[in-house]
């Protein structure tokens, strides 16, 4: 996160089923829905395609790609995909966060703030939690070292800010007790894993092994957060939900600008047994809300109004 002293000025911010298509069919023309909400036609596979998600803290595209700090990382880069100009969409980390699930930053940024913000969250925009929601979608975000479901303070190396679904009114005040189902802690993922019933599934690290602490340290840092994800994902591409179809997407919330670095350009690896090359790079000018656009196509969502026209990501995918 980038410290930045500047008072916030606080400003008014302000579904359909999953089914099965034709697997060769190209995404239709765009058309509204009578919510408002933007329709694309994708292709889809039979059965559920699961969409797993690991977001990393705080690197340059110049510190990891290529780097001898981050062997996992680069190992998965040499096998699977790398959009190579993916840019983040502001500063500090939450606006990130809320964009990549929302279409927006949420807020003017500036500094990061929590879930229970007096006149700004949780916001009664509409976001990728309440999509899969209304779609019947199963899915969940798994936090590193939340020891209480639905935890909305911090709490050691938990940080609510950087679980993007509890900014919104639809999750966090919810009836039915659905916040504390679906913000749950890390642990809870291989058990849920292990039942493929899974369409979506979000993995945010904690403060150590996302790579954001220590801050005074960020090879360190990198080092910890490859060694995570070396440990981690595995797993998941063991899984049927993987195996099946599904699809893998590992980025970081926000670039530095270290060393003379671009200080907005991270690295996003799609990773998937339907991978087009092994190795394949794309310089499409992509963003976190090309990220969104991706996974409201491959679950067959409603395009959301703040991605009508974005550019997905499905030029890494077979059919």
């Amino acid at each position: 996160m980038r410290k930045i002293s500047l008072l916030i000025g606080l400003a008014a911010c302000s579904h359909g089923m999953n089914g099965n298509g034709d697997d060769t069919q190209q995404p239709d023309a765009p058309h509204g829905g009578s919510d408002g909400s933007i329709h694309i036609d994708s292709p889809a596979s039979g059965g559920h395609t699961t969409v797993f998600t690991i977001l990393m803290e705080n690197h340059d595209y110049a510190e990891i790609v290529g780097s001898s700090n981050a062997p996992y990382v680069n190992s998965l880069i040499a096998d699977y995909g790398l959009a190579t100009s993916y840019m983040d969409t502001g500063h500090p980390s939450t606006p990130n966060y809320l964009h990549m699930i929302s279409g927006d930053n949420q807020y003017p940024g500036v500094i990061d703030v929590e879930p229970q913000t007096p006149f700004l969250f949780p916001s009664a925009n509409p976001s990728l939690g309440g999509q899969l929601q209304a779609a019947n979608i199963k899915w969940r975000s798994y936090q590193e070292s939340e020891a209480t479901p639905c935890m909305l303070t911090d709490d050691g190396d938990y940080a609510p800010k950087h679980d993007p679904f509890l900014y919104f009114s639809e999750i966090q005040t919810a009836p039915n007790n659905l916040c504390a189902d679906v913000s749950v802690d890390y642990t809870n993922f291989a058990a849920d894993l292990a039942t493929n019933t899974y369409g979506y599934m979000w993995i945010t690290p904690n403060l150590t092994s996302d790579g954001h602490n220590p801050t005074t340290d960020p090879v360190g840092a990198l080092k910890t957060s490859d060694t995570w994800l070396k440990n981690n994902v595995p797993a998941i591409l063991a899984s049927d939900g993987y195996k099946n179809g599904g699809v893998l997407f590992i980025t970081w919330d926000e670039a530095e600008g270290r060393n003379g670095d671009n200080g907005d350009q991270v690295p996003m690896i799609v990773i998937s047994p339907k991978i087009k090359t092994a190795g394949m790079t794309s310089a499409t000018a992509f963003t976190h809300s090309s990220y969104l656009a991706t996974v409201e196509d491959l679950l067959a969502l409603p395009r959301l109004a703040t991605v009508t026209s974005t550019q997905n990501m499905m030029e890494f995918l077979n059919p």
